[in-house]
C-alpha cells in the first residue's frame, strides 16, 4: 500500500509503525508498573528509537543522543507506583500521538510533517533528565525545531 502513495521514504513510515507496536506490545506486560527501573529503561529506549527515526542532520542527531543518554536520570529510590503507572501512560499517549500522525503524514504523503509530529510527541519532560542537563537538551531540540522551519521555508519536501 505505501509504494503507491509514491514516497520515496515509506519504508520510514512502515518502520515507525512497527517500532510503536513493538513498544506497545512491551508496555502492556504483566506487572511492569512495579519495575520501575524497567519503566525507565523503556521510556529511554522509546525516545532514542524516535529519534533516530527522525529525519534531522546527522551531527545534530548524534549529539542530541549523546546528550539524552548523558543527561538521563535513572534513580528510581522513591519511586512511586503511581509514578510507574504514569510513565506508562506518557509512553502510551505518545505511541497513540505518533501513530496517529504516521498515518496521517503516509497517506498525505508528508514524511516532514511526520518528523515533526514524532518531536512534539516524545516523552521527553525535564523531570526525566538531571537538572543541570536540562538547558543542554531543551537547546538541541530547539535546534533541530529551527530546522524543521528553515526547510519549510526552503519548500523541503521529501517526496
Amino acid at each position: 500500500m505505501f509504494e503507491a502513495i509514491g514516497c520515496e521514504d515509506s519504508q520510514k513510515g512502515e518502520s515507525l509503525l512497527g517500532l510503536l507496536g513493538y513498544y506497545e506490545a512491551i508496555l502492556e506486560r504483566k506487572g511492569l508498573v512495579a519495575r520501575i527501573g524497567e519503566i525507565r529503561s523503556l521510556k529511554l529506549g522509546l525516545i532514542l528509537d524516535l529519534l533516530k527515526m527522525v529525519n534531522i542532520a546527522e551531527d545534530l542527531k548524534a549529539n542530541l543522543i549523546t546528550s539524552v543518554v548523558n543527561a538521563w536520570e535513572m534513580d528510581c529510590n522513591g519511586k512511586t507506583l503511581a509514578e510507574g503507572e504514569e510513565e506508562i501512560k506518557i509512553m502510551g499517549r505518545c505511541i497513540a500521538a505518533v501513530r496517529k500522525n504516521a498515518k496521517m503524514a503516509l497517506h498525505n504523503c508528508s514524511l516532514m510533517q511526520l518528523d515533526v509530529a514524532v518531536m512534539f510527541a516524545l516523552p521527553l519532560t525535564p523531570r526525566d533528565l538531571k537538572n543541570d542537563e536540562v538547558p543542554k537538551i531543551r537547546d538541541l531540540l530547539n535546534q533541530v525545531m529551527e530546522d524543521f522551519s528553515e526547510w519549510k521555508e526552503q519548500g523541503f519536501t521529501p517526496c
